[in-house]
């Protein structure tokens, strides 16, 4: 198979799984459970089969990684509504949003996890590692602090008080760096490795930061959304650059954190107080 007949497949799962057994909203609530729960058991299949035939077998870690993916969903879309109503979180205030993105993600991160190293995935592969950190310390550091002083720029010219600001800023902290880690993983840390042994190490990063913009296509939080999605791509792009070059996961969580900051506004401050 031709490397672009493979990305165009990868490209094609991960929009399956991400999207229409993931993220997309617009789909009826019972179809979205059935999807959910359907997937896994498309996947597991699929792994058993590269397993046992030979031409199929440089497939396995995709679909592993691909599995992995879709159990994260499947946990966070069964438990996370019960888990934020039985702790009383209301998702009305920016409290309740931060710690209901908090659950979602340790759900999503804690099945995937589970499930990648059950297929045999080991914590390099997922890039949980320290890795190169004189690299990716200074840079995933210093593109935090930059991203912070433009939102706080942003904050200071949309008329939010200090008092606002200060009074949501650790829920601001528990969004961002949860979304940052969770993205990070359950995109670039399960699949960049997988689809690195089909399309290689470039290949494999473009196919997946297209894929993480595409994902981010029905987003409401912008004015814009053309201008986002360019910038997304490149910031996507880079993180992937980043995971690979360092050998860690670590630099583009921060990274990504930091990028949170600048749509963090819109998704967190209308719902009011803390």
């Amino acid at each position: 198979m031709r490397r672009s007949t493979r990305f165009l497949a990868l490209f094609g799962a991960v929009i399956v799984v991400y999207a229409v057994g993931g993220y997309l909203v617009s789909i009826p609530h019972g179809a979205r459970t059935a999807i959910k729960c359907a997937l896994p058991i498309l996947l597991l299949l699929s792994a058993h089969a590269c397993a046992r035939f030979e031409r199929l077998r440089p497939w396995r870690p995709a679909s592993i990684a691909l599995l992995a993916a879709s159990c994260g969903f499947l946990a966070a879309w069964l438990l996370g509504g019960r888990i934020v109503a039985v702790l009383g979180v209301g998702t009305r205030s920016v409290s309740g949003i931060a710690l209901a993105k908090l659950t979602d993600s340790v759900l999503i991160v804690a099945a995937a996890l589970l499930v990648a190293r059950a297929g045999g995935m080991t914590t390099a592969d997922l890039y949980l590692q320290r890795g190169r950190w004189r690299a990716w310390l200074p840079i995933g550091l210093a593109a935090f602090g930059i991203f912070a002083a433009l939102f706080l720029w942003q904050c200071a010219g949309q008329g939010i008080s200090r008092g606002e600001l200060l009074a949501a800023l650790p829920w601001i902290v528990l969004f961002v760096a949860a979304n940052g880690f969770m993205e990070e993983f359950h995109f670039r840390g399960l699949l960049l490795r997988p689809f690195g042994g089909l399309l290689g190490q470039g290949g494999a990063n473009a196919c997946i930061a297209l894929a993480f913009t595409v994902m981010h296509a029905p987003a409401t939080y912008v004015p814009d959304i053309v201008p986002f999605l360019a910038v997304l791509l490149v910031l996507a792009w880079a993180w992937g650059l980043l995971i690979q070059r360092t050998d860690s996961l670590w630099g583009a969580v921060l990274f990504h954190a930091g990028a949170d900051l600048l749509v963090v506004q819109a998704i967190l401050m209308p719902a009011g107080a803390p």
